[in-house]
């Protein structure tokens, strides 16, 4: 049978469980605007009633309930939709990331726009064009000069400015190598301090939920994974373990390393750390196209059809080295044919077909006013090859512009007199012009390019396109994967995140249950007064 007191029990054990609703509630609202904070509940069950099956049993009918009990206080917590929210979140960070990387390329390479490289080669030809008719013109030779010295100095600059770009990236990766490894600090210290807590049976709800949150941070950073392994909190990026419990393995980073996909100890797939490797990939290639730009302006292997006839001097004549004539079979011939050699020098006829190495072996093939043309772009590093950052225009002609070869044919000599352009003679200008509508073998430099070959216009075009798609398609990802974020954080939200409406409803409810069982109290409280200090008054 229950005892005298057995009802005051029951309703101090309703006061406690409401008091500790009403507790969770306030915790909940004061957090509501917490990052990462999940909702929580109070879990509660019935106690025990009497009486148990045993040995001896009263003769009370049925089973009396003895109130109320708190259980556990739970968090609302989806992991399916952690993985979900964190398995997008990496995507986004890759793709924000790379898409800022391609913009400022697109601002680098600046096309199309005024002052970008399109516009300075078009400069330059048009300059070849003026000078041709006034070859002896020494302001249209110092056009010529001026126009050369924008084309490489636009070139460098562009060079140097995605260099500038690369090497912001590397020290972005060190920075965000250490943003990863002191996350994984700090996971380190919790796991602590929950394995504490549940080692004495409780559930630490808001420390999980810090861990939790500093996870969907990582997440951002790369394709970080989360598991239980033999009891102990793992986390892994690409297969790798970097925690376990409370053991860090920290993330290194080497960017001595040429190759950017080596620069890391673990092996990323996703997230900003990913991101990064994409942007500086991308920005090898495209230092890559204007290296090979460069390169075979100068010295790209070309056919061209030289616009007068050409004066070839020696004993005998003899072509420089890789330059060719495209014979009527259309086949290539590094001899001069004999008809059209006399003595020791021969003329190659206007329209003939040549093959030569770009600007500078069509510039050796004619005369300056000073000699034979010689190299017209120059390496500014000796002894190595021209890219977009060492091309120069050659010292003598900066220096002189009579030096500039114009010409096709070259005056007579008499004794030791140099071999100099005829007066007047501006074949070679032209020619030099027409490269413009000429196809380059852009392969030469030796990287893979947009355009194996085509007209300048034509490479610049096909790298600014290729330029322009990979940005959109940067964007189209960026915006999905918001979409996509968002939807999924939507969710989680609706799991896990505070609602005032709810919770100033609960409140309202939990006030009222213990309100009711604070009137049970006393109600009870009554009985037993009457109970006390009546009983045996009878006829008094």
């Amino acid at each position: 049978m229950p005892g005298t007191f057995f009802g005051l029990e029951i309703a101090m054990r309703g006061l406690r469980a409401q008091q500790s609703s009403l507790n969770t509630a306030g915790h909940n609202i004061a957090n509501a605007n917490t990052p990462g904070y999940s909702r929580q509940r109070v879990d509660e069950s019935a106690t025990v009633p009497v009486e148990m099956p045993g040995m001896s049993h009263s003769a009370a009918p049925g089973q009396l309930g003895t109130g109320v009990q708190v259980d556990q206080i739970t968090r609302l917590r989806d992991s399916f939709l952690d993985d979900q929210y964190r398995n997008q979140n990496q995507d986004l960070g890759r793709w924000n990331l790379r898409q800022g990387t391609l913009d400022k390329i697109t601002a680098i390479v600046n096309e199309p726009s005024d002052t970008g490289i399109s516009t300075v080669m078009s400069n330059f030809w048009n300059s070849w064009e003026k000078l041709s008719p006034n070859s002896d013109n020494l302001s249209a030779r110092m056009q010529v000069k001026q126009n050369a010295l924008t084309v490489t100095e636009t070139l460098n600059q562009t060079a140097t400015q995605l260099n500038a770009l690369d090497n912001d990236i590397k020290s972005g990766f060190q920075a965000k190598v250490d943003e990863l490894n002191g996350n994984l600090t700090q996971i380190a210290a919790l796991n602590k301090q929950i394995d504490q807590v549940q080692l004495i049976g409780d559930k630490p709800n808001d420390l999980l939920d810090q861990r939790d949150y500093l996870v969907d941070q990582l997440s951002s950073l790369a394709d970080v994974k989360s598991s239980v392994v033999g009891g102990q909190y793992t986390l892994s990026i690409g297969g790798q373990t970097i925690l376990q419990d409370q053991t860090v393995t920290p993330v290194t980073v080497d960017l001595s390393q040429s190759d950017p996909t080596k620069v890391l100890s673990v092996q990323v797939s996703s997230g900003e750390l990913q991101g990064m490797i994409d942007s500086r990939l991308d920005v090898k290639n495209y230092h890559n196209q204007i290296d090979a730009f460069a390169y075979s302006l100068a010295n790209g292997t070309m056919t061209i059809k030289i616009a007068g006839a050409m004066n070839v001097v020696g004993n005998p004549p003899t072509l420089p080295p890789n330059t060719y004539i495209i014979d009527s079979s259309g086949q290539r011939q590094s001899t001069i044919p004999a008809s059209m050699v006399n003595g020791n020098v021969a003329t190659i006829p206007k329209g003939t077909q040549m093959v030569v190495n770009g600007l500078n072996g069509l510039h050796h093939l004619g005369y300056s006013q000073n000699g034979p043309g010689g190299d017209f772009f120059t390496s500014s590093a000796a002894g190595q090859t021209i890219n977009a950052e060492n091309i120069t225009v050659d010292a003598s002609i900066v220096n002189d512009v009579s030096n500039i070869a114009a010409a096709f044919t070259t005056t007579a000599q008499t004794g030791s007199d140099p071999k100099t352009a005829v007066p007047g003679d501006g074949t070679l200008a032209i020619t030099i012009n027409n490269i413009k509508d000429t196809k380059l073998d852009f392969t030469g430099s030796g990287v893979s390019t947009a355009l194996t070959g085509g007209t300048t216009d034509d490479f610049l075009q096909a790298v600014v396109g290729q330029l322009g798609v990979q940005g959109q398609e940067a964007k189209r990802q960026v915006t999905n994967q918001q979409v996509l974020v968002q939807q999924v954080d939507g969710k989680r939200q609706s799991v896990s995140g505070v609602s005032m409406d709810e919770e100033m409803a609960n409140m309202v409810k939990f006030q009222q249950a213990y309100n009711a069982s604070a009137r049970m109290i006393t109600s009870i409280d009554q009985l037993l007064d009457r109970l006390i200090t009546s009983t045996g008054m009878v006829g008094r």
